[in-house]
């Protein structure tokens, strides 16, 4: 685009014409359609203008190069109460809160058919299995009484054959003189999963104690479901829920039901934990946890949503012209994408919310005050919702801004002067545009240095604040003195816009002059 400007030096009063390109770092581009420029925004786009990046916040760039949005998939990962956190996102797994290590035996290798994140965990009995032990950071601390808990995780067997070991927990415990044997074990029974608990809740009087889980929903093949135990201490209660639908529960008390003395979860001594030691198919977000979770993540996307931000966005002109918005979308489902823009002609004090957030449908614009959206610097502002079951995301990609610079006026298509006594009248024809606010006269004593100074009207450059203004006389000049003078339009944005200098005019004032 090109723009012309009008700058002050000591002594001189100089034009500038300059090419202005909008900057891609790494993609915004600008292109000209007719009178409107457009103005391509992703992802990717970083504005020079602009101290705030992109802000993302439940959404993402998507892969897999990064330019389109997406909301942000799973659960939101470990917490304090964490004790353990698998998300095998990597490689290799490892516990993302830190307190317990872990080994894997056997051809581990991480699949990329994640329920949530960059991976899940894949077995293939029996050659493969992951060993994790617990560090002195762990909650399981050997001898240690424990409070509530909870295990969840995901499940996607192969075959969901009768005897396969999802995981299983073992250690030894003292009670009194005598060494107990523990366990936990999640295995799989006629395609149900099953749940057992040896010598894990300690009994007053130090006697042995087991409980069971088995749930009635079958496992399938293939697909993805979840699975959760919780104990809660103060009743004793232990529930398995799949699908987030209790299927069984036990009482962990002294009669094994509400009544009774509730008994302590306790770990004991050289505990390990070995996963898929006898299981094939794949494991995500194994999750051990010092709380209750009464209602777990199982929707792929938040109904709630995500937001994504654009960085402020420079259009090169105040009073620029929004004519449309228009992003590329796609919305699986009953997914949805609602929008909304804020502009003004300058980039600061801007909060979070001011200027105000105007809703708007892609593609058009409705009038502000009467008039379309007008400014230089524009945000755009991105409220992405998932289908109905959570499992489909939006996507954004390019947001297309066409918009309408808003150019310095023409100059006067025709000038004279006519020289008087210690005077100069200036004449000029109209500017034939519909945002004209006035007129500015230039007068100086060099051609092209219009910096005069002398008459009673004022300093040059003297602003004629009137859009129907034909002349203007400068008086108290210097008779005998040759004067240059140039005449320009302005606008009416904030700041205005000076248009070019009309040609260049000289008279001399004199006495004999009429």
């Amino acid at each position: 685009m090109i723009a012309s400007f009008h700058a002050f030096a000591p002594g001189r009063l100089v034009r500038f014409i300059v090419a202005v390109a909008l900057v891609s770092i790494p993609t915004v581009c600008a292109s000209t359609v007719g009178a409107d420029e457009s103005l391509i925004i992703d992802a990717t786009t970083v504005s020079p203008s602009s101290a705030q990046p992109w802000r993302f916040e439940g959404t993402q760039p998507d892969a897999p190069d990064g330019t389109s949005i997406t909301l942000t998939p799973g659960p939101a990962g470990a917490d304090t109460q964490t004790d353990l956190y698998l998300s095998f996102d990597k490689p290799v797994p490892e516990d993302g809160v830190g307190h317990w290590t872990a080994k894997t035996i056997g051809p581990y290798q991480r699949s990329e058919a994640s329920r949530f994140g960059d991976g899940a965990g894949s077995f293939r009995a029996p050659a493969t299995k992951l060993v994790l032990r617990p560090t002195d950071d762990a909650f399981f601390v050997p001898e240690t009484p424990l409070g509530d808990l909870t295990l969840e995780f995901w499940l996607k067997p192969t075959r969901a054959d009768s005897g396969e070991i999802v995981f299983l927990w073992k250690s030894n415990r003292r009670a009194g003189k005598a060494w107990l044997p523990q366990q936990i074990s999640c295995i799989v029974l006629k395609n149900r999963i099953v749940f057992g608990f040896l010598n894990f809740f300690a009994a007053s009087d130090a006697t042995s104690t087991t409980l069971s889980l088995q749930g009635s929903s079958v496992l399938i093949p293939g697909s993805w479901s979840h699975h959760l135990v919780r104990f809660d201490s103060s009743t004793g209660l232990l529930e398995y829920a799949q699908n987030g639908e209790v299927e069984a529960i036990a009482y962990a008390t002294s009669t094994g039901r509400e009544s009774g003395t509730v008994y302590t979860p306790i770990s004991g001594a050289s505990a390990r934990l070995e996963m898929g030691l006898n299981y094939t198919g794949l494991i995500d977000e194994f999750k051990l946890g010092a709380s209750l979770v009464d209602a777990p993540i199982l929707r792929r996307y938040p109904a709630s949503g995500g937001v994504a931000v654009s960085p402020v966005m420079d259009l090169g002109e105040t009073n620029s012209k929004i004519v449309a918005i228009t992003p590329k979308t796609r919305t699986p489902g009953e997914s949805a994408v609602h929008w909304s823009y804020r502009v003004s002609d300058s980039p600061a004090g801007w909060t979070a919310d001011s200027p105000a957030w105007i809703p708007f449908t892609p593609g058009t614009l409705q009038p502000v005050n009467g008039a379309p959206p007008s400014g230089r610097y524009l945000q755009i502002h991105a409220t992405l919702y998932p289908d109905a079951s959570g499992e489909s995301s939006p996507t954004v990609a390019d947001i297309v801004v066409a918009y309408q610079k808003d150019d310095p006026p023409s100059p006067p298509p025709r000038v004279s002067a006519a020289p008087g006594d210690k005077r100069i009248t200036v004449r000029w024809s109209t500017v034939a545009e519909s945002d004209i606010s006035g007129y500015v006269v230039y007068y100086g004593l060099r051609s092209g240095d219009y910096f005069g100074s002398g008459a009673r009207e004022g300093a040059s450059p003297i602003f004629v604040e009137d859009a129907g203004a034909t002349s203007l006389t400068l008086n108290g000049l210097e008779n005998g003195t040759l004067y240059f003078i140039a005449v320009a339009a302005y606008d009416g944005a904030t700041p205005p816009h000076i248009g070019e200098f009309s040609r260049e005019l000289t008279a001399r004032p004199s006495r004999v002059s009429p």
